[in-house]
Formats: C-alpha cells, sequence, structure tokens
C-alpha cells in the first residue's frame, strides 16, 4: 500500500473535485483537517517587523546591475 499526502490552501471546491478522482480510481481516502503548521514566533516577529518597515519606507533598492560587484 502506498501513502501520499495531499496539502491544500483550503479550496474546498478544488480538494472536493481532487477527492472524487481519487475514490474513482479506488483509493481509500481519510482526510484530516486539522492544521498542524506552526511557525517560529521569533520568525513570524521578524517578518511582521520587516512588513512594517516596508510600510514606512524604510527599505532600500539594490541595483541589480551592481549586485554582484
Amino acid at each position: 500500500m502506498c501513502t501520499a499526502t495531499i496539502s491544500y490552501d483550503k479550496n474546498r471546491k478544488e480538494i472536493n473535485l481532487l477527492l472524487s478522482i481519487i475514490k474513482k480510481l479506488g483509493a481509500v481516502v481519510s482526510i484530516d483537517d486539522t492544521d498542524d503548521v506552526e511557525y517560529d514566533p521569533e520568525m513570524v516577529r521578524k517578518v511582521e517587523e520587516g512588513r512594517a518597515a516596508y510600510q514606512r519606507g524604510d527599505y532600500e533598492v539594490l541595483d541589480i546591475d551592481n549586485l554582484w560587484k
């Protein structure tokens, strides 16, 4: 028996279509709707700080022509 995991972004219409196709192929389907993704709080804080800095205009634009100089 082969086991596969499919992650999706909660678009129920598309996942229901996919599940119906899989069931028609004779596969056994079990669904776990839990969100098991946990983000590191420090990383989340840094991302939010970066977003806030961008909103304030506190960022630099790199010239790609001089990037490797």
